[in-house]
């Protein structure tokens, strides 16, 4: 039986991790979007909010979510 990964445990898990490594939600369109800062990301019951320092918020379905990519450490 494989176990179901739920995208936004995921991404509160990699937002609670400690030390916090940034990381990039990767959409099935092929956009993606940086998260640098674990306060720059509201996680909803279906969406993520994720608030970049340079542009205007985005809003992201959950189920159009295709990965999320962690960064090396620096």
């Amino acid at each position: 039986m494989s176990e179901e990964i739920s995208i936004k445990e995921e991404i509160v898990k990699y937002l609670d991790a400690e030390p916090f490594t940034p990381f990039s939600v990767v959409m099935v369109s092929g956009d993606r979007y940086e998260v640098s800062d674990p306060h720059q990301v509201a996680v909803g019951q279906s969406v993520i909010i994720i608030l970049p320092r340079s542009q205007a918020h985005q809003l992201l379905r959950q189920s159009q979510i295709s990965s999320i990519e962690v960064h090396a450490p620096a």
